[in-house]
């Protein structure tokens, strides 16, 4: 069988979605040796997959631009390529797709929080991404939280989502390297202890809320850690940098951009905490990603955060800035506490695993069109 996957979104820095997409179809190829994949990239075929373990048919296509490589080239290769099933794990399918296909609705954030995207992607995902929901043979999203939203949003249609929790890279773990700790507070001007945020600067990750409650710790006084905010502008986060002067944190807080994986790995290990104050999560990937390098971690307690990082976490009411203030006190200044987080969170992250959810993505690809199995 002939099974296309659409990497086109990867030319742009991996966030979470991302990075699901890659893990998810690394790991099929390693484990699917009877049906044949077709992938397909834009601009040129991504790092990631330049040393698959297995072979792979390449589909380049010639530019960048979301909506016309989904809607004018994709549905027109189908053919030529004789897919059998066709999956998209990022973003939604094209308007008019001629093979069965399937998608990864990464959450209902789209549709319950508009006002956190910018205008053009409320339209983008209002447009297709209700389409997809009549024309997907297969749905899938990660949690349980997530298709509960999405199954009081689309109702029967959404009978059909199944729930596959995404792995953990093997790359996050506990690491004692002081050469490369020390390579890495030097590259970012890191201070000598922080506590650690990893999310885009956009309204739905709160970040703001964040540096208010962190704000609210310096001034209680006897709070040494500084803040460390590691991910990429997305929009309208204008008002965190604002934030920060009008807190007087100009020194306190520092924001490094996008980080690749290998000093992410050494900043989860060399922050006292990691903190993720989210309004709104399909799963929270940065969240188990510290607890593998043995970080404690503070999150909201909000849907599917809940879900994924159980009691291996403490948990805060994202608003409530007194609330997320003290827990993340206490998970810096509690020894005791500090080590239950530790513990718990090590043994959490052994739940997620690429290999089952490769194994999973295949079972449901063969009861969405027959065929596609595992040896």
């Amino acid at each position: 069988m002939r099974v296309g996957i659409d990497l086109t979104a990867l030319w742009r820095p991996t966030t979470g979605m991302e990075t699901v997409a890659i893990e998810m179809t690394r790991a099929m190829l390693r484990l699917d040796r009877q049906n044949e994949y077709v992938l397909f990239f834009s601009g040129e075929v991504h790092g990631s997959f330049a040393e698959a373990e297995r072979s792979f048919t390449e589909v380049v296509l010639p530019m960048r631009n979301e909506v016309i490589n989904k809607n004018l080239f994709m549905p027109l290769l189908q053919s030529v390529r004789a897919l059998d099933f066709l999956h998209f794990p990022i973003f939604p399918p094209p308007w008019w797709c001629p093979c069965p296909h399937g998608w990864t609705v990464p959450d209902a954030g789209c549709w319950l929080y508009p006002k956190a995207m910018k205008a053009k992607s409320r339209l983008y995902f209002k447009t297709l991404g209700d389409r997809a929901f009549r024309n997907c043979r297969l749905l899938i999203t990660d949690t349980q939280a997530s298709r509960c939203d999405l199954l009081g949003l689309f109702g029967k249609r959404a009978d059909k989502i199944r729930v596959i929790f995404p792995g953990m890279r093997k790359i996050f773990r506990p690491l004692r390297d002081e050469a490369t700790f020390s390579r890495v507070r030097k590259k970012y001007s890191l201070p000598p202890e922080f506590v650690l945020c990893v999310a885009t600067l956009e309204p739905r990750k709160n970040i703001h809320g964040l540096i208010q409650s962190f704000a609210m710790l310096k001034a209680e006084g006897r709070f040494s850690p500084s803040l460390v905010i590691v991910g990429k502008n997305r929009w309208r986060y204008e008002r965190i940098f604002s934030e920060v002067s009008s807190s007087g944190l100009e020194d306190a807080v520092t924001f490094t951009g996008y980080v690749p994986d290998e000093d992410l790995l050494a900043l989860y290990n060399m922050a006292r905490v990691f903190v993720y104050p989210s309004f709104y999560e399909g799963f929270g990937l940065p969240c188990i990603e510290a607890m593998a390098c043995g970080c404690p971690v503070v999150t909201s307690n909000r849907g599917a955060l809940l879900e994924v990082t159980g009691d291996a976490a403490l948990h805060a009411e994202p608003e409530d800035l007194t609330s997320l203030a003290g827990a993340i006190r206490r998970a810096c200044e509690d020894e005791a506490l500090r080590e239950q987080l530790i513990r718990g969170g090590l043994k959490r992250c052994q739940l997620f695993s690429w290999e089952s959810y490769a194994k999973e993505m295949l079972g449901a690809m063969g009861e969405a069109v027959g065929g596609v199995q595992l040896d």
